[in-house]
C-alpha cells in the first residue's frame, strides 16, 4: 500500500501494482449472551464507510503537512493519464534538496531516466528507499540516471532522508506538489521508467523491490 495523496488510481493495462494480501473475516458483536452475525449488507456499508473517512483524514492530514516555502519546481506539458506508458514525460525543474542548485528533467534527455516520488513523511517510501539507492549506485556508470522528486516536504525532512537512506542522485523538491499533480501521482512512492527519449516505458506505484526496479530499468534501457 502506499502513501495516498487522492483517492486511489485505476490500474493501467501496463503499471505493476501492490496488490492486497489477506481477507476480510466474519465479524461478531459481543452483546453478553448472544453473538449477533452482522448482515453483510450493514458490513459492506460499515467498511465502505471506514474507507472513506480513512481517505479524507490521509488527505486531511496530507494538506497539513509542513514544507519547504523557499524551494520552488516548475513543470511543462500535458498532465499524464493512470496509464502513461508510451506518453512524453513532463519537463519540470526546482531546487535541489541538497542545496547545491537546480535540475531541470530536460537536461537529462539522451539518458534512460528513472523518477522517483518520494517524502520523508512518507511511510511506505522508506520501505524502498535503501533498495533504490542501492540499485541506483549499480547503474550509475550503465547511462541511467536517477532523479528524486520530493513531494510536500519539509527541508529539514528531506535532508534527514538522503543522509539516513544514503541517496547519492539528485532530488529535486516539489514543496506544492505542482509536479507531482502533473505526474498524476495519487499515492506515494511512485516511480516512472522514460528512455531516452524522454517517453515513459513503464510505471510503478508503492515500494518497489529491487528485481523488479532493475526488471524494468533493463526494459527502459532496451526501449532507447
Amino acid at each position: 500500500m502506499n502513501d495516498q495523496l487522492s483517492p486511489g488510481p485505476q490500474e493501467g493495462r501496463t503499471m505493476t501494482t501492490a496488490q492486497p494480501t489477506g481477507r476480510v473475516d466474519p465479524e461478531t458483536l459481543d452483546t453478553g449472551d448472544e453473538t449477533e452475525v452482522v448482515p453483510t449488507s450493514r458490513k459492506g456499508a460499515l467498511i465502505g464507510l471506514g474507507i472513506v473517512v480513512l481517505a479524507v483524514v490521509t488527505l486531511f492530514g496530507f494538506a497539513l503537512a509542513p514544507r519547504d516555502q523557499t524551494a520552488q519546481a516548475a513543470v511543462t506539458g500535458q498532465q499524464l493519464s493512470a496509464d502513461p506508458v508510451g506518453d512524453l514525460a513532463p519537463d519540470f525543474s526546482g531546487t535541489l534538496v541538497d542545496g547545491s542548485g537546480t535540475l531541470a528533467l530536460s537536461s537529462l534527455r539522451g539518458k534512460t531516466v528513472v523518477v522517483n516520488f518520494w517524502a520523508s513523511w512518507c511511510s511506505t517510501c522508506k520501505e524502498e528507499a535503501q533498495i533504490v539507492a542501492d540499485v541506483e549506485k549499480q547503474w550509475r556508470d550503465k547511462g541511467v540516471v536517477f532523479v528524486g522528486v520530493d513531494s510536500h516536504d519539509t527541508k529539514a525532512g528531506a535532508a534527514t532522508y538522503v543522509q539516513t537512506y544514503g541517496l547519492g542522485y539528485a532530488s529535486v523538491q516539489d514543496p506544492d506538489s505542482t509536479v507531482t499533480a502533473q505526474y498524476n501521482v495519487t499515492g506515494l512512492p511512485e516511480t516512472f521508467f522514460l528512455d531516452t527519449k524522454g517517453r515513459i516505458v513503464a510505471k510503478y506505484i508503492s515500494a518497489i523491490d529491487a528485481v523488479t526496479l532493475n526488471s524494468m530499468i533493463t526494459q527502459a534501457v532496451a526501449a532507447g
